[in-house]
């Protein structure tokens, strides 16, 4: 596999940028698995520019060896490549006696970079972007704090879910939402409405429970879009399941399952009418 034109330059790049600030000491082991020999040499490079905090102890090439790498050494997050030859990535999480922290690093298919982005477990696609790779490592440096101070079986099964979809492909049914108490794999049909504030979106479920996520709305728009969620406004996204009744007096606001009333911005109105036809008899 040849570099490509714009991972060379985002190296080129970055070596001209400002160092960031190192730390004292390697934070995470880490393991590179890949079928290719260049894609594990350019990855370590990055790894050992950007990532300070990232300390790569081994690599492997292919599903079977990275088994063994990985359940001797026990690192604390393996990159992951997903297609490789005989078993790809999935199936090696199926072969490992523990559960790292997981990072796909991908060009895969919709359905499972779908699947990822639900799971909440971290990707990378390729070619690997720089200022993804470094978003990665901080992520990874708080998972681990939150692992130390919690159950580590609450981010083996977010694993286990994933794979679980991905052997059973269909339609999504549950989303995990990290919060700073560790995981929460929720049905997507308990989920009533999200509402976003700035880098934060808080998922309002069935029963009055709500989950506080430290992301964007605009993250889980793309995601939700197939799965009978809709964008009413720059700040709401509604589950049309959870959809009651359409007012239409001054504007346009929905009502939710809950009762609560939510406006429906003027440009989204249209589409929103066409599409709850089915859904509000």
């Amino acid at each position: 596999m040849k570099l490509s034109f714009q991972l060379i330059l985002s190296i080129f790049i970055g070596l001209n940028q400002l160092p960031r600030n190192m730390p004292d000491k390697k934070y995470l082991k880490a393991i590179i698995v890949d079928d290719e020999l260049h894609a594990i040499t350019n990855l370590n490079k990055l790894l050992g520019i950007y990532c300070p905090a990232i300390e790569v102890i081994d690599t492997a090439m292919g599903a079977e060896a990275a088994a063994l790498v990985i359940n001797d050494k026990r690192p604390d997050v393996v990159y992951l490549d997903i297609a490789m030859p005989r078993k790809n990535g999935f199936e090696l999480l199926k072969m490992i006696e523990y559960v790292p922290l997981i990072v796909f690093v991908t060009a895969h298919e919709k359905y499972a970079l779908n699947a990822i982005k639900a799971s909440a477990v971290d990707f990378l696609l390729k070619p690997v972007d720089v200022n993804e790779l470094i978003q990665v490592e901080e992520k990874l440096l708080k998972i681990q704090a939150m692992r130390k101070a919690n159950d580590n079986e609450n981010y083996s099964a977010v694993v286990n879910h994933l794979v679980n979809m991905l052997h059973n492909p269909g339609a999504i049914k549950k989303i995990t939402l990290p919060d700073t108490n560790g995981y929460n794999i929720v049905d997507l049909e308990d989920v009533m409405y999200l509402e976003g504030d700035d880098n934060y979106t808080s998922f309002y479920m069935a029963r009055s429970h709500k989950v506080v996520v430290s992301k964007t709305l605009k993250e889980y728009e793309s995601l939700l879009a197939d799965l009978g969620f809709f964008r009413i406004h720059k700040s709401s996204i509604i589950n049309f399941t959870h959809l009651k009744n359409i007012n239409k007096e001054n504007g346009i606001d929905v009502i939710m399952s809950d009762g609560r009333s939510l406006a429906v911005s003027r440009r989204r109105s249209t589409e929103l009418l066409e599409r709850a036809k089915q859904f509000i008899a």
